[in-house]
């Protein structure tokens, strides 16, 4: 039996648009999703931790906040971060704040499911960068198999990660693509890693819990341009 290696597109044109909102205004950003043809969305919840003042030159206050992560084509997310400006006036103060992170690395299927097309790059994840910075490897997969990524992340390297719970939403194309149930309970795990070590760590997870397993795992990283704290 061959071993099961994922498939990953290395240049990806996938985005993720970042929606911050007062709490309760999550229901109009997916609404907006929906109308832009977005197919994976996920919400949580969060509470901000800025100083005062620095709430305030955002706009942002105190209230208890809603992240909305949607993943979505390169033009999809130009197209919907200026519907959610002129829509929910994000222009003006209080009315949150989004913002899209541009990809780095994503599985091959799930690549071609959001931007409709071939990535422009695709190999066997077992490539290994030379690049000497950072990455933000991200997991999100169901509740309950945190421990596994985390011992799998640990022995290949990574020193630890952040978890945050969700709830997953998508589009019945995304479902009948993959034949599973994205609208679930979910945990977001963020691990920060050396580039040169990213492939060979998203390689791993991805055996341990990718789609094809019962965490139903998507894995995808985010390039980081600056960090502190992270010295050996």
């Amino acid at each position: 039996m061959h071993e099961y290696q994922p498939q990953m597109a290395l240049h990806s044109a996938v985005h993720a648009v970042v929606a911050i909102v007062d709490s309760g205004q999550g229901a109009r950003v997916l609404h907006i999703c929906r109308e832009n043809h977005v197919l994976l969305d996920f919400v949580c919840m969060a509470h901000g931790t800025a100083r005062t003042e620095m709430l305030d030159l955002l706009g942002l206050g105190e209230t208890p906040k809603e992240v909305v992560i949607c993943l979505t084509g390169e033009t999809a997310a130009r197209r919907l971060l200026g519907r959610l400006g002129s829509d929910m006036k994000m222009r003006y103060p209080g009315r949150g704040i989004a913002f899209t992170i541009p990809v780095g690395s994503l599985g091959v299927r799930l690549h071609k499911l959001l931007t409709q097309e071939e990535p422009k790059e695709g190999q066997e994840m077992n490539s290994t960068g030379k690049n000497e910075g950072y990455d933000v490897v991200a997991v999100i997969l169901d509740q309950g198999y945190t421990s596994r990524i985390m011992d799998v992340a640990r022995r290949e390297g990574a020193r630890g990660g952040t978890v945050i719970t969700a709830r997953g939403i998508a589009e019945d194309e995304v479902r009948q693509f993959f034949g599973i149930e994205i609208q679930a309970e979910k945990e977001i795990v963020f691990l920060v890693v050396r580039s040169g070590e990213k492939q060979r760590i998203m390689t791993e997870i991805m055996k341990a819990a990718g789609l094809n397993t019962e965490s139903h795992g998507i894995v995808l990283s985010l390039p980081v341009s600056s960090a502190i704290g992270l010295a050996d």
